[in-house]
């Protein structure tokens, strides 16, 4: 029981934060985050549950593991300005 939760948590979470993502506008020198939020959701309707199980393991390998491991460096490569 305690893994569905945290499968839908994680898979809630994610495409959460690829909407949030996706609708974000850039500001100057910035590309747009749309890519990010394609990414997510590409990565959520071709894995199905993997993606789910592999959010919620990183998810529940310690605080903010999903956030800082998984969610942070994807924004970074893909809202960053870029050279």
């Amino acid at each position: 029981m305690r893994t569905a939760i945290l499968t839908i948590a994680g898979v809630g979470a994610a495409l959460g934060l690829g909407a949030a993502g996706a609708s974000a506008q850039p500001g100057p020198g910035h590309t747009s985050c749309a890519e990010f939020g394609g990414n997510v959701a590409f990565l959520a309707t071709s894995l199905g549950p993997v993606f789910g199980a592999t959010a919620s393991s990183v998810a529940s390998s310690g605080p903010r593991a999903f956030p800082t491991l998984v969610v942070g460096p994807e924004q970074t490569a893909l809202c960053e300005p870029r050279p």
